[in-house]
């Protein structure tokens, strides 16, 4: 008869889920101090030997043979016990979940080792896609208690079994009033899309751009406001929603630069609609030409009376004391790209005493930010968002602008 010898290394047990490798530690050191068959006790051996060497084929190999002759609770056990972190370490997770299981029912092992065999088994049976079997065993482990790690992965197994209610719950349980991660909001995101719910959806929406700024959440919010019959966006803030879109180059629909363009001629920011439609048609999202180049030509047209009458508003403006004006000349500065002038017209039209003949002061103050944001000043570019921010008719687009 013969003894076995230890197969756990000292380092190298990160493959096993948090707390398994103890239990599993636990377990065997009953199995030292017992005896076994010559024959089991030769495969076991080479099996326990090759794992810490990191020879895993070699590992795996003589693990399947212990198991093959293995007789009785005790040598089965070990077996199951070498294959599991074997299996486990060589992502073979149909063999690990044999083994767990094998080990589960086991009468000999402790009950205090199981809840963490149940975790093993349950992050084996995702690894499979077997997410049915994957939930009942996590929801088994959990029954004595579980970090918010044990239910994120709850969580997520739910979601990939496209669970959205109970993965929601979870998840906003696992995270405890914290903010979820980039993974977690996409799993969300799916959830509210499926659930055609845009409210939460774009609240979604919005923290995956703060979060993983990419085209795709911009167009997500932007369709989410343009679709919207309940809170439809005011020209204006239609404007400064797309305009964020174009100075991140996330617009992606013809649509949507023709939109861009004709508001900007209708404010007066004729440079700026000149430079949308020239990146659109150059882009080739534009392919309705004849009414393209129509407004190209009508944009650059008045983009060069703009620029040849802006000395004499200018001189206008500040003689006046009319705070419209000297927005109106700040906004002409602005789609001329000349920051500098364009903050200091539209900080005058702002001031206390110009102000109040301003007439929509939230557009204002967003274009302010705007420019500073160009000048790369951030404190004064988020002071003027938040100023536009104050006013629920440009709520939204200075949200995005804002970052917030």
């Amino acid at each position: 008869m013969s003894t076995l010898v230890h197969f756990l290394p000292r380092a190298g047990r990160g493959f096993l889920l948090a707390g398994l490798a103890g239990a599993l530690l636990a377990l065997s050191s009953t199995a030292y101090a017992q005896s076994y068959s010559e024959e089991f006790s030769q495969k076991y051996n080479e099996g326990a030997t090759a794992f810490k060497a990191h020879d895993l084929n070699k590992a795996f190999s003589a693990a399947r043979a212990a198991q093959g002759v293995a007789k009785g609770g005790a040598e089965k056990n070990a077996a199951a016990l070498l294959m599991v972190n074997v299996a486990g370490a060589a992502s073979k997770f149909t063999e690990q979940a044999e083994a767990l299981e094998q080990l589960i029912a086991s009468e000999s092992v402790p009950a205090g080792s199981k809840g963490q065999m149940h975790k093993a088994l349950a992050n084996a049976y995702a690894h499979l896609n077997k997410l049915d079997k994957a939930i009942f065993e996590m929801k088994e482990a959990l029954k004595g208690g579980g970090s918010p790690a044990d239910l994120e992965a709850l969580a997520t197994m739910y979601f990939g079994a496209r669970d959205c209610k109970n993965g929601i719950e979870t998840l906003d349980k696992a995270l405890g009033g914290k903010e979820p991660n980039v993974a977690q909001l996409k799993f969300k995101d799916s959830c509210y899309f499926q659930a055609k719910d845009n409210d939460k959806l774009l609240a979604v929406a919005e923290a995956l751009l703060r979060k993983d700024p990419s085209k795709n959440w911009y167009n997500q919010i932007l369709s989410i406001h343009q679709d919207s019959k309940k809170d439809k966006l005011d020209d204006l803030a239609q404007l400064n929603l797309l305009r964020y879109g174009f100075e991140h180059d996330y617009l992606d629909q013809e649509a949507d630069y023709i939109k861009l363009a004709d508001k900007a001629l209708d404010v007066g920011t004729t440079a700026e609609a000149q430079r949308v439609l020239e990146r659109g048609i150059s882009k080739k999202v534009i392919k309705t030409m004849d009414r393209a180049n129509r407004l190209l030509d009508q944009a650059k047209a008045r983009a060069v009376d703009d620029a040849k009458t802006a000395p004499q508003l200018d001189a206008e403006a500040r003689a006046g004391k009319n705070g419209d004006t000297d927005v109106k000349l700040g906004l002409r500065y602005y789609s001329m790209k000349q920051y500098d002038k364009a903050a200091e017209a539209l900080s005058r039209g702002l001031s206390a005493d110009r102000v109040a003949r301003v007439k929509r002061p939230d557009d204002a103050n967003l274009v302010l930010g705007i420019v500073y944001t160009q000048l790369k000043k951030s404190a004064e570019a988020a002071k003027a968002f938040g100023a536009a921010k104050a006013d629920p008719r440009m709520a939204v687009a200075a949200k995005l602008w804002l970052g917030a």
